[in-house]
């Protein structure tokens, strides 16, 4: 009996087996969508606040251009491809794509399917509005569903975009599908028609995304209870400037009925602009208890404020580049436009990038190299610095230029600065090598005996 149990449980995957070790057996399952999906979608619709941080970063990934290079000839086969031409690392892969269209070996086409299905993926939305859109759906739940759009040939010509809360399962051992519940749909689409974009959850990389939104619940939920709160404030009053009571000695007096009616005279009586401090006669009984709030010991205003500043914080957003201008000058406006783009751009343009590497090119054209434009603006003061500093002869013209943002001069291509005048032994080759000559030994015969 216990041999039969432990050969069903291995067959199971819960035993180490002689094709890998116990992790490899153990059969991983990703099932709905995570709890908040939708409400932190519908969050992002409804909170002013989330909506411009988000929408600062996802603009920001959806204008870059995309690129697209191939080899050229059969001379550069297999053995002659750069590694790091599909390098991780943003500046060696520019730099050797750069080298490889100088030297020949690569070209950059203007015009490619891949070109074509970023521009154009949907019949009715433009390409930049669905990069934004998936972004959006990245930073907000860690994930996002591309729905292929198959041509004639079985070869994709667009996609649409699902939203992460109407996948109710994803592929399974044995069921290779997933199962969409969106608009008027409800189907089982295969696996290969999906392609499935998401930031790897720690605790369960197999299963759904992880998103940044997700994470910040707790913050959304504070800052909309201040804000209901304080519209509350100016709808009703918030809390009731007093409380009116009764105290009858008779017990045959309904108490919550003569409070109604207490109520309603004085209504009649007190309600509108023109009763405005008149006398209320009311009968014995009645005791009146005031009730005052102090909003301003409760910090409502100082709370939000830290939560929206965390909230900015977790996108990597600038304050700048939200409106918060209290502690800001020209330096660090010009600075915010590079901190977002180096810590909050490049990174996902670089995950968008390995993705559709990976999942999409290979169903387009296997030999294509994706890559995008440098989202980091040129600084204004680096630029102006170069063009009205010395250049030394330890660099060329052309590096010059490319530091400064500007393509190199075929003109200039390996000229150096000439000296600089009267600089000495610094960098002047002439004087360095007269300072260099040993002056001659000086004749001191004519000089004993002086003192």
């Amino acid at each position: 009996m216990a041999s039969l149990f432990r050969r069903t449980i291995k067959a199971l995957g819960f035993l180490p087996t002689r094709r890998g070790p116990l992790v490899n057996g153990l059969p991983l399952f990703s099932f709905s969508p995570r709890r908040g999906s939708r409400e932190v979608l519908a969050a992002y619709r409804e909170n002013g606040w989330l909506r411009a941080v988000v929408d600062t970063v996802a603009d920001a990934v959806a204008t870059p251009r995309w690129k697209v290079y191939k080899r050229v000839g059969s001379s550069y086969g297999k053995s002659g491809a750069d590694p790091r031409w599909r390098s991780p690392v943003s500046g060696e892969r520019k730099k050797a794509l750069a080298d490889g269209v100088r030297a020949g070996a690569l070209v950059e086409l203007p015009a490619h399917e891949l070109l074509n299905l970023l521009e154009a993926p949907h019949p009715q939305f433009p390409g930049r509005e669905l990069l934004k859109l998936m972004q959006l759906h990245l930073d907000l739940v860690g994930e996002t569903f591309l729905w292929l759009r198959l041509g004639a040939d079985g070869r994709p010509v667009g996609w649409e975009v699902v939203p992460p809360h109407c996948v109710h399962q994803t592929p399974q051992p044995g069921r290779p599908e997933f199962v969409l519940s969106y608009n008027q749909a409800h189907v089982g689409v295969p696996a290969a028609h999906i392609l499935w974009l998401k930031h790897l959850d720690p605790e369960n990389p197999h299963g759904r995304g992880a998103g940044r939104g997700l994470a910040v619940g707790d913050q959304l939920d504070t800052m909309e209870a201040i804000d209901r709160s304080a519209k509350a404030v100016f709808e009703r009053g918030g809390v009731p400037q007093a409380i009116v009571g009764m105290d009858s000695k008779k017990d045959d007096v309904d108490q919550e009925e003569a409070a109604d009616d207490l109520e309603k005279r004085f209504n009649e009586s007190h309600r509108g602009p023109e009763n405005a401090g008149k006398l209320w006669f009311a009968p014995a009984g009645v005791s009146l208890a005031q009730v005052t709030v102090n909003y301003r010991e409760l910090q409502a205003e100082e709370l939000a404020k830290g939560q929206r500043a965390y909230v900015r914080q977790t996108y990597n957003v600038p304050p700048e580049l939200v409106g918060d201008l209290s502690s800001s000058n020209r330096s660090t406006s010009e600075s915010a436009k590079y901190h977002l783009a180096e810590y909050a751009v490049s990174p996902r343009l670089e995950f968008l990038r390995a993705y559709l590497q990976l999942v999409l090119v290979p169903l387009v054209d296997r030999d294509a190299i994706l890559d995008y434009e440098d989202p980091r603006p040129q600084e204004w003061e680096r630029v102006f610095r170069l063009m009205t500093t010395p250049v030394t002869e330890a660099f060329t013209w052309n590096e010059v230029r490319i530091l400064a943002g500007y393509e190199p001069d075929p003109e200039l291509d390996g000229k150096r600065p000439l000296p600089m005048p009267g600089a000495g032994g610094g960098n002047n080759v002439a004087s360095a090598a007269a300072n260099a000559t040993p002056n001659p030994p000086r004749d001191r015969s004519g000089e004993e005996g002086r003192v």
